[in-house]
């Protein structure tokens, strides 16, 4: 008898829960403050935009192309794995 009670409770607790929650979401009240948030966050990104500053490219020939691949590959150790397999 106590266990049916507690599942009712906790099923009734979920229910209105979930009711409560929905009824916010989808309110007037919500929507408006939801909206006006997001126009003024609006503005504040077109605002800011205008006023970033634009800086001077100063990074022609910075790159140092180096050629370590063609040394890794002389120092790599060579495996004779295939040629066990095709000495049969």
């Amino acid at each position: 008898m106590l266990k049916k009670i507690k599942y009712t409770f906790y099923i009734v607790s979920f229910l209105l829960f979930a009711i409560l929650i929905t009824n916010f979401y989808f309110s007037d009240q919500n929507i408006r403050a939801t909206n006006k948030s997001r126009s003024s966050y609006s503005v504040k990104i077109s605002n800011d935009t205008m006023n970033i500053p634009l800086l001077k490219n100063d990074t022609s020939n910075i790159i140092e192309y180096r050629n370590d691949i063609e040394i890794y590959k002389k120092k790599k150790k060579k495996y004779k794995f295939w040629e066990l397999i095709g000495s049969k």
